[in-house]
């Protein structure tokens, strides 16, 4: 029952949101991995994190005469939640009230983790007739070291969105503008805990960011 409700939740509050511009980097890959395997049902893991990020953030810039504002977050919470079956996962997430949808394959050492959602509120999309979507594909590798610690290793290409602020008439809109990364990252779990650095790297832009993370799976 307590469950059910867990996922109805999800969903409602995912459907909300999910048309709201804010941000978007690449979700945890050490939970993507965390997700125990019930064999021959499905389990569910239920997520919640945070991040900081550090180096080359997007500070924005003061557009008077544009009448808007635009600034990358450095710290973002996330709220995540994964289901199993066999060696499939799916899922969503949240960063901060943005929502992306999580699909993939694991297997004991290697896994595959892609994500993405639509951007209808995207800045660049009206100016530069850019895609209306943020997302992208990780590549996961893992190996366990007794029971219960486990370290891994991962790569990603991701469309990373940040949030715009439009200020029409004196009231606040929000929408999104996103840049390309690529990079790559560590992870270490004990048990449902774990911890994360990542490095990335704007595609088209002189900017490193480091991420580092912490996750735990409250009901796993």
């Amino acid at each position: 029952m307590i469950r059910n409700f867990r996922l109805v939740a999800f969903c409602v509050i995912a459907s909300l949101l999910l048309l709201a511009g804010c941000s978007s980097h690449p979700p945890s890959a050490a939970q993507f991995m965390n997700v125990k395997k019930k064999e021959g049902e499905f389990n569910n893991s239920f997520i919640v994190g945070a991040s900081l990020r550090r180096g080359d953030i997007y500070k924005g810039t003061s557009h008077i005469y544009e009448d808007y504002d635009d600034k990358e977050d450095i710290v973002n919470t996330d709220l995540s939640l994964l289901l199993r079956y066999s060696h499939f996962v799916a899922g969503g997430s949240f960063e901060n009230m943005s929502f992306r949808f999580i699909m993939g394959f694991r297997s004991q050492y290697i896994g595959l983790q892609g994500w993405g959602s639509v951007e209808t509120t995207s800045l660049d999309l009206h100016r530069n007739n850019a895609i209306p979507f943020f997302g992208g594909l990780m590549l996961i590798e893992e190996y366990p070291i007794g029971e219960v610690f486990r370290v891994g290793f991962s790569e990603h290409f991701s469309r990373n969105v940040y949030k715009v602020n439009s200020h029409e008439e004196g009231i606040g809109f929000y929408s999104s503008s996103h840049y390309n990364e690529f990079g790559f990252g560590t992870y270490l779990t004990y048990k449902n805990f774990s911890i994360e650095f990542r490095y990335g790297r704007e595609i088209g832009e002189p900017r490193n960011r480091f991420y580092f993370m912490m996750h735990y799976a409250v009901f796993n």
